[in-house]
């Protein structure tokens, strides 16, 4: 039996659906993550998650640009969900892994050990974005690692060597958040367990009909 095609360009009643995925994920985003931070700045609480050791870091802010490509990851992740099914387990999968996030944010509030000095290069606007984005408090796990590894896992499901691709590219997002100051290193590794965890929790559904391109 031949092998599906891994890129497929989504038809017009797929992209209907991304569009509803897209608005759903950022509304439970923009909820879950921002009402965390919110609730944990109401709070004196605080526990650490800082090694000693990381207040060393070299601070690479050139590096943002790899931290935020997360988002390109979630353009490649349309091109090869190719079916209702595949899209609705992922847009599934995605919600379940915010919300226990979500969670875990608010059961320990953290905050950053790291001082970012001011960025006066051509790095600054990258930063600046990355720096707003993450906010404040939400620390463990870190969802851009936890979202890279459930892309990562997705695209093992369709391809070993794609997978192998991106979990390299996954960690580099990884790094980059830890060098830009974003995040520490318990974020990181708990990020990875929530993604993969999740990520392996149910197989990929099979397309049942393949997407083909519009004459």
């Amino acid at each position: 039996m031949a092998k599906e095609p891994l890129w497929v360009w989504p038809d017009a009643q797929q992209r209907w659906r991304l569009l509803g995925a897209i608005v759903w994920l950022s509304f439970l985003f923009a909820i879950v993550y921002g009402g965390a931070d919110y609730v944990t700045s109401l709070r004196q609480t605080r526990f650490p998650v800082h090694l000693a050791f990381e207040l060393s870091l070299p601070f690479l802010p050139e590096l943002s640009i790899v931290y935020s490509s997360v988002y390109l990851m979630f353009v490649v992740m349309t091109l090869i969900l190719h079916s209702a099914d595949q899209l609705w387990w992922f847009v599934r999968v995605m919600s379940w892994m915010t919300v226990a996030a979500g969670v875990c944010f608010l059961i320990y509030p953290a905050e950053l050990a790291f001082d970012p000095p001011e960025v006066t290069s051509w790095a600054a606007g990258p930063f600046d974005w990355a720096d707003q984005v993450n906010l404040t408090y939400n620390c463990a796990p870190s969802l851009h690692v936890a979202y890279s590894v459930l892309c990562a896992e997705t695209m093992r499901r369709k391809r070993r060597l794609g997978g192998l691709v991106m979990h390299i590219w996954a960690l580099a997002i990884a790094l980059a958040a830890w060098t830009t100051y974003q995040h520490h290193l318990v974020d990181l590794l708990t990020g990875y367990l929530l993604g993969a965890g999740f990520g392996w929790i149910q197989g990929l559904p099979e397309s049942k009909q393949l997407m083909m391109p519009e004459n």
